[in-house]
């Protein structure tokens, strides 16, 4: 799949921003409540935050392809 927007490395870095953050409050809050379940909690919410961020670039992908006519 061709990236014609160049939004390829742009979602890379937000999506691992994102998901950075989330990581970095999962280890913050296990360090300070040794709580596994909230742990495993926001390393989800990692993953999902990559996940999501990718998928809306798509979506904004495909916008931009039907609004550009070349």
């Amino acid at each position: 799949m061709s990236d014609k927007h160049n939004l390829q490395r742009i979602s890379t870095v937000l999506a691992v921003i994102a998901s950075a953050f989330f990581a970095a409050v999962a280890i913050a809050g296990f360090q300070r409540t040794n709580d596994v379940n909230q742990l495993l909690l926001f390393l989800g919410l990692a993953v999902l935050s990559f996940v999501v961020v990718k998928f809306l670039f798509v979506g904004i992908s495909r916008l931009l392809d039907k609004i550009d006519p070349s």
